[in-house]
């Protein structure tokens, strides 16, 4: 699970000619993003955490793995849950109502991100390095893959092949083919949620109550490396 504007979304600063000026909104806007980004994140992992396995967080993407007994019986289910994550996290996206008091871009632009997920198939391995559990093998290297594609859209599950073909039912799939370096030509079967807006009110200035929740909300102590070594004492 990928989400999508990670980079623009932490980078986009204003420029105000003043050195000053522009340290301290370069700051506010990373720390709120951080913020945002984690919140987002937690909802997802939230939302699958009973189905799947959360291995790690890379960035602004969480990679999750599952080993079943009968692949083809737990394909259909998860579909079903991965179609459903959009939801979760527009849910989650709504409801950061807090950050409609903050005139930041990162609070601002919230409504711009999206989730990319990847799912995939295949034989992997659980290596153990220092405290951490890795997954390594050809099926590991290729969802990573994947996600650098050609898809023309920020919000989307695909499905390979080879998880396709578990779940003969899939239905609103759409063929897609990609290029992926040094796997060749595959053929990709790619679902689009229906688009979806978050309306942020647009204040001149914050009102008192809203600054107060504001407040409380970037108040709490959330980071990505929190998060993680959170779900790793789990």
């Amino acid at each position: 699970v990928d989400i999508s504007g990670y980079t623009r979304f932490i980078m986009n600063h204003k420029r105000f000619g003043i050195a000053a000026l522009e340290r301290r909104n370069e700051r506010v806007v990373e720390e709120h993003a951080e913020a945002i980004i984690s919140v987002l994140l937690e909802a997802v992992i939230d939302d699958l955490e009973d189905i799947l396995v959360v291995n790690k967080l890379e960035g602004d993407a969480a990679l999750f793995y599952v080993s079943c007994a009968d692949s083809k019986a737990f394909a259909p289910e998860l579909v079903s849950r991965l179609r459903a994550t959009f939801g979760a996290f527009n849910r989650k996206l709504e409801a950061l109502k807090a950050c409609d008091g903050c005139l930041c871009e990162a609070c601002g632009q919230r409504g711009d991100l999206r989730i990319k997920i990847v799912a995939h198939a295949g034989e992997f391995m659980i290596k153990p390095v220092a405290r951490f559990e890795e997954l390594a093998g050809e099926a590991v290297i290729f969802a990573h893959r994947l996600l650098k594609n050609e898809i023309p859209s920020s919000e989307y599950l695909a499905l390979t092949h080879e998880f396709a073909q578990l779940d003969p039912s899939l239905s609103g799939f759409q063929a897609h083919q990609e290029i992926i370096p040094d796997f060749g030509s595959v053929t990709l079967q790619v679902f689009y949620p229906h688009p979806h807006e978050v309306r942020v009110r647009r204040l001149p200035l914050p009102w008192p109550w809203q600054t107060w929740k504001m407040a409380r909300f970037f108040a709490q102590p959330r980071s990505r490396r929190l998060l993680e070594a959170g779900r790793r004492a789990v």
